[in-house]
């Protein structure tokens, strides 16, 4: 006599395999979003590298975060990135200063991030390769009035503490940031509520993000004199408060 499962069995089995499911399909999740983790730290440490070598030939002083727009920067050379009018009619941005060093344009697209091309004012894709990164706002905003925007981001004997002080951080590619600051937090929580930063020693490191940056108003994190006073110090390059305060 034949034999076979009866209906009750059957819903048994496919109940067992949805809560299996149900129970294994976040942990997947979890495992692919820490392997991008993994791939993007990796990224990042190679833009240090870059970052590094850069140094050794400009006599260590950071490089700008980009040049100064059209009319006034006619190129050649142009960008190579998704930036302002983008690739081959923009201007160079710090990105494009690492490429002889890093020799992969592709490692400065973080591959969790999914924020998209930027768009020109008509929504369609500026050209030119996706960039995640971006400079620290304070490199090139400082106290008293210094407006060192589009200048070198200083000399590495400027810094207090470069182990401590972040310089290159992730951004979402379609914001067109070239400088991010705590309250431009747009790839900050990409990794499992963190990210990945590239301290001014050049060397890479993950940090879950402080929810308390977000309550602060943009307007502190604007004036360098209020905002060097946040428990913040690893933000801050003219600080010297080495420890980083996360």
């Amino acid at each position: 006599m034949r034999r076979a499962f009866t209906l009750i069995e059957l819903l048994v089995v496919i109940a067992i395999i949805a809560i299996l499911a149900a129970i294994l399909f976040p942990v997947f999740a979890q495992a692919k979003a820490a392997a991008k983790k993994t791939q993007c730290l990796s990224n990042s440490k190679q833009i240090g590298t870059s970052l590094y070598l850069y140094l050794n030939d400009s006599d260590d002083v950071l490089p700008m975060a980009n040049y100064p727009a059209a009319p006034i920067y006619q190129g050649p050379p142009f960008t190579v990135f998704s930036w302002h009018t983008g690739a081959g009619k923009a201007e160079l941005s710090w990105a494009d200063l690492m490429l002889p060093y890093t020799k992969s344009i592709d490692i400065f697209q973080c591959p969790e991030d999914g924020s998209g091309p930027l768009l020109d004012s008509a929504k369609k894709a500026i050209p030119g390769k996706p960039l995640s990164f971006a400079l620290n706002y304070y490199f090139y905003r400082q106290p008293g009035g210094v407006a060192r925007f589009s200048l070198t981001g200083g000399g590495m004997s400027e810094i207090t503490a470069p182990s401590g002080k972040i310089f290159i951080a992730e951004t979402a590619s379609n914001s067109s940031r070239e400088i991010v600051r705590p309250d431009r937090y747009l790839g900050f929580e990409r990794h499992l509520k963190g990210s990945n930063y590239v301290f001014a020693d050049t060397h890479a490191k993950y940090k879950l993000m402080p929810q308390w940056w977000k309550t602060v108003a943009s307007s502190v994190w604007g004036l360098p004199e209020n905002a060097q006073n946040q428990q913040c110090p690893q933000w801050f390059p003219w600080l010297d408060d080495s420890g980083e305060k996360w």
